[in-house]
């Protein structure tokens, strides 16, 4: 596993962190931001369970007409979570068509956007053909990433590390979690779950992240009859011993022309 694309999976300090849904697959943790802070909720993969979304909803209150929620391998959204929000059946990718959409015509109405995100790889093709002004108004999101650490789900590591690089160009990495229902390879746990924040919510950029991952109270194993992957080692904590002063620079241009 080569530092070159390690440095763009770092994660940043954001001490006011919440979790929202259940305490194994389902929930995530995120950064807690004011009552009013988003315009727009997307629920992106839905399945058979949205108490992530339930909860989320439950707080931030967000109108029904500006709340989605898209998978197209369903029939109907799950009874028993949310009656706020719309349901459509459609799978999220890199273009438009009669199933499938790259959200773009919801971009385009709003400036201040959650997004959960749980795709089956899918993720990766929406995240490059995303503009960076589209992305911009993202303002939190909690993405699963599959296959981390090669090129399994369908896609190249290469086409991979682009997207954690365009990330960082808009967001700081501020929670990063290794679903244990995937196996890891390197030490690095082959679905990670990650939760970014857009720049304009920091006044600077935040320093590495020190504290030891999973968080307890916070953090839950996806299947509970196996223990959580323990991530307390570079790049999601801070080890001085690990991190040259090259690299700090490196990630520091990435950041400089927002700060």
């Amino acid at each position: 596993m080569e530092v070159y694309y390690l440095e763009f999976l770092r994660v940043y300090e954001y001490d006011n962190k919440i979790r929202f849904g259940n305490k194994y697959d389902g929930g995530y943790v995120v950064g807690e931001l004011l009552d009013n802070a988003y315009d727009c909720y997307i629920s992106a993969g839905v399945s058979t369970e949205e108490s992530f979304t339930r909860d989320f909803l439950n707080k931030y209150k967000i109108p029904k007409k500006d709340c989605y929620a898209f998978d197209g391998t369903i029939e109907n959204y799950p009874k028993g979570y949310s009656e706020n929000i719309q349901f459509i059946k459609k799978n999220i990718n890199s273009f438009n068509s009669d199933n499938n959409t790259n959200l773009e015509d919801i971009f385009e109405k709003y400036r201040n956007i959650f997004v959960k995100m749980d795709i089956e790889g899918y993720e990766y093709p929406w995240i490059l053909s995303m503009s960076n002004e589209h992305l911009k108004k993202i303002k939190q999101c909690v993405i699963e990433f599959h296959g981390a650490g090669d090129n399994s789900w369908k896609w190249e590591h290469s086409d991979k590390v682009k997207c954690w690089m365009k990330m960082n160009k808009t967001h700081f990495l501020i929670h990063t979690h290794g679903n244990n229902y995937g196996s890891c390879k390197n030490g690095i746990p082959e679905t990670l779950e990650l939760t970014y924040m857009n720049y304009n919510e920091f006044n600077n950029i935040p320093s590495f992240n020190k504290r030891y991952l999973p968080i307890d109270n916070l953090d839950y194993p996806n299947y509970t009859k196996k223990p959580d992957y323990n991530l307390c080692f570079y790049p999601f904590v801070y080890n001085a011993k690990m991190i040259g002063s090259h690299i700090v620079k490196d990630v520091a241009l990435t950041h400089q022309d927002h700060f």
